[in-house]
């Protein structure tokens, strides 16, 4: 059996005995809990609460009161419950407010009849991020409840009733002590904790405020924002594993505000393959594909399948996360060698500027009255001069609002074409709403159906209720109506926007509006995302931001019509509005015909082969594969192949006509 034999002195051989002082030993202290006393966790269920009451019962606690609003909720809640009490340890789970006096009371008194208090930690928190000016007394109260309400609460009861009380912590966050946009009530709400604890040191008592940074493994950024990797406000989350160490050496130190967070490190200054990979991969993942090797490296993202909103999002990440500002026209341009020369050389700004001359004031090469509607205009609009008898193939407009995209298609058509553009007539409050005005406007052209009905991207969506409404209104041995949709579905446009929804403040309209416009601004202008957020987000309301848009493009587009672009602007956004909504009420009974890009994103490989039109569909889809990407595939040897599946599919159509 070994033993360690610590000396304190030297012998002291033939001297008299005499007293000696004590010899401080340096060692590193280890926070224990007694046994015999009660541990109170207040938010106690959630992620962090049960690891670090996990984490006092391996430090000898026996006794727990966990708090929680709505008691155990999850299976997972219950199974750590029941394995701490076949450890022995006794477990209270109380639904307590103490944000008020009186339930801070009864929680004290819960957690007395198990043993004295040893230990306060509260990890409670309510999150009502917005903009400053989008702020209300009423989020403020709601946040500062559980915080400041609480702590203050706990702080008087505890100092009657709690003589034995060792830690008294509030669990704070880097959004006070450093900041953090859209959270300056919650920022409020700490630094009140924080100033209770240092009350507390100050009198002689306990206290403890720990401003964490992005806690990772567990909790509300991991369940919301992403993995241990996603670097958040310039921080990574920190693991849970190294919360505690830290936390185990703040509560041996005598500082009343503590902080811990985990610095991520800036891209741009690596000099290895690091940065590299890292740029590479951060535009490959916004476009979807997975293996980078696998593409050409001198193609162009726009011949990738990077579509607007996707090249925003490029854009927003190269001046973001690697101090790369560049016009939109630019990068669409860029290839995966281009960016892998920025990464590897430490003059990356040097190399754009050279790049992009005049990138933010050069007028970029956009056609863009090919774009825009006139808001007075008609909203049927023929297409091409095909005179025969066959029905017309009406074609729905994308996003923009504007049909110029079909010329191409609709002029090597055999049949009669017409396009729907988006005018102030039509109605953007739902899809439902918008498809029975086009089936009012189609009905003027051609009274009864059956209908040969098509859309593209934005389009498909409405193109397909306005074939589910038909179906309602036609009696059921009515032939079947034609509907083809030219990569999209009823739910194309809302896989995009949800990853956008994502990462905004659920409820914050005003946020929603201005990320909208600056995706719509940086289609045509070099401006960069950050100054348009300064200009667009104080505006007042949709119409305000859509005309200080429209302001913004015209100074590189003298010649074009300012009132087109304001309209253009309030009409995008209601559009994305309308089909992030949008739910089918209805299955379609009859046949569908996709074609889809060759080269498709992200957005749509998560939507499956057939972009889920199996899921809203009684009759048989038809899946094709166009050349091209999702802006190209009207284009070029994408309107061939389209062309030909149409012909065919109208003609298997008469034939089967025939043979009934």
């Amino acid at each position: 059996i070994g033993k360690v034999v610590i000396q304190i002195h030297e012998e002291e051989k033939n001297s008299p005995t005499k007293e000696t002082s004590l010899t401080p030993i340096p060692a590193i202290s280890r926070t224990s809990c007694p046994p015999n006393k009660s541990y109170i966790i207040t938010g106690g269920l959630g992620g962090f609460g049960l690891e670090l009451a996990q984490w006092l019962v391996e430090r000898g606690a026996k006794m727990l009161v966990l708090t929680s609003r709505s008691g155990i909720r999850t299976g997972y809640q219950a199974k750590r419950v029941q394995e701490w009490k076949q450890l022995g340890v006794q477990v209270l789970v109380s639904t307590s407010d103490v944000a008020t006096f009186e339930g801070a009371q009864q929680l004290i008194q819960e957690a007395s009849q198990l043993g004295p208090v040893g230990g306060i930690f509260n990890l409670a928190m309510v999150l009502k991020d917005a903009m400053l000016e989008n702020q209300t007394a009423e989020l403020f109260y709601e946040v500062n409840r559980p915080k400041y309400s609480g702590t203050l609460n706990l702080d008087q009861v505890t100092r009657q009733r709690c003589p034995k009380l060792d830690h008294f912590v509030a669990f704070s966050s880097v959004s006070c002590g450093r900041g953090n946009a859209g959270q300056s009530n919650y920022g409020f709400a700490n630094s009140t904790m924080e100033r209770i604890c240092e009350q507390r040191r100050h009198d002689g008592l306990p206290g403890l405020a720990v401003q964490w940074g992005a806690i990772g493994d567990v909790g509300i950024v991991l369940e919301t924002m992403g993995t241990n990797d996603t670097v958040i406000g310039g921080t990574l989350p920190q693991r849970i594993s190294s919360c505690l160490d830290v936390l185990d050496h703040f509560l041996n130190q005598p500082h009343p505000v503590m902080s811990s967070f985990v610095l991520a490190e800036k891209t741009l200054a690596k000099s290895d393959g690091g940065s590299q990979r890292d740029l590479v991969e951060a535009v490959a993942h916004i476009l979807g594909v997975r293996d980078v090797n696998s593409l050409n490296a001198d193609t162009s993202l726009a011949d990738l399948g990077l579509d607007s909103l996707m090249g925003v999002e490029v854009r927003q990440t190269l001046e973001r996360d690697y101090d790369i500002v560049m016009p939109m026209r630019d990068v669409r341009l860029l290839t995966i060698n281009k960016l892998r020369e920025f990464s590897s050389k430490s003059g990356t700004q040097d190399i754009l500027s050279q790049e992009t001359k005049g990138g933010q004031t050069e007028q970029l090469n956009v056609d863009l009255n090919s774009l825009l509607v006139n808001p007075d205009g008609p909203t049927m609009v023929p297409l091409n001069e095909v005179k025969n008898t066959e029905s017309p193939l009406f074609l729905i407009h994308p996003i923009e609002g504007s049909i110029s995209v079909f010329n191409t298609l609709a002029s090597k058509l055999h049949i009669p074409s017409y396009g729907l553009q988006c005018t102030e007539a039509a109605p953007l409050d739902s899809i439902q709403n918008l498809a029975s005005y086009y089936i009012s406007c189609i009905k003027e052209v051609q009274p009864k159906g059956p209908y040969r009905i098509s859309g593209y991207s934005f389009g498909a969506c409405v193109a397909f209720e306005m074939c589910c409404q038909l179906q309602a209104q036609q009696s059921p041995t009515y032939l079947p109506n034609s509907l083809f949709l030219f990569d999209g579905s009823h739910s194309y446009v809302a896989a995009h926007t949800q990853s956008y929804r994502a990462k905004l403040t659920p409820g914050n309209e005003a946020e929603t509006e201005t990320a909208a416009m600056c995706a719509f601004v940086q289609q045509f202008s070099g401006m960069e995302y950050n100054k348009l957020l300064e200009i667009l987000l104080p505006l007042p309301n949709l119409e305000a931001r859509a005309n200080a848009a429209a302001d913004l493009i015209t100074q590189n587009h003298k010649d074009v019509s300012h009132k087109a672009l304001t309209f253009a602007g309030v009409s995008f956004y209601n559009k994305l509005k309308a089909a992030d909504k949008y739910v089918p009420e209805s299955k379609y009974h009859g046949n569908v015909t996709l074609l889809k890009a060759k080269t498709h994103n992200e957005y749509g490989e998560g939507l499956g082969g057939d972009y889920r039109l199996s899921e809203v569909c009684d009759g048989k889809v038809f899946v094709h594969v166009v050349e091209g990407d999702h802006r190209t595939v009207l284009e070029g040897e994408g309107v061939e192949s389209i062309i030909g599946i149409i012909h065919s599919s109208l003609a298997e159509s008469r034939d089967s006509v025939r043979e009934g």
